[in-house]
């Protein structure tokens, strides 16, 4: 999928979202989505995601690790989603990631763990979905 933010001048490449771990409890679900943005200021590279809970208790995300480093995550709103019948609390935010570290994921995905005061969570973004996105801006 493709964006384009005339205010900011910036255009967006990401997927469709895709379901990275489910906790145990049935209660925990993480979504992510890599996304490459391109404008003025130059490229960032990042993964979207979506950390929800089934239950009253929204997620609050103390960190996000990856094969024991903590990633620069920073979560952008707690709100309410998927309201079919009814809503789940969500907090949704970005893991900011280098280029490089982008172009590895293509190649082996994204293992993450979510540390967060309702629980931990394991998953991974598949290496797929990286290079999807990298294809559609290396193409173009």
């Amino acid at each position: 999928m493709q964006s384009y933010d005339g205010w900011r001048g910036t255009t967006t490449f990401t997927t469709q979202e895709r379901e990275v771990f489910r906790g145990a409890d049935g209660n925990g679900l993480m979504t992510a989505r890599p996304v490459i943005t391109l404008g003025p200021d130059g490229r960032a590279f990042g993964v979207f995601t979506n950390i929800r809970r089934r239950d009253a208790n929204g997620p609050r995300i103390d960190r996000i690790t990856s094969g024991g480093q903590t990633l620069d995550y920073t979560a952008h709103d707690r709100l309410l989603t998927h309201c079919i019948d009814g809503c789940q609390p969500a907090e949704v935010g970005v893991i900011t990631l280098s280029e490089t570290a982008f172009r590895i994921a293509a190649q082996t995905g994204l293992p993450l763990r979510v540390w967060g005061l309702r629980g931990r969570y394991d998953g991974t973004v598949p290496a797929e979905a990286f290079a999807r996105v990298l294809a559609k801006v290396d193409d173009g």
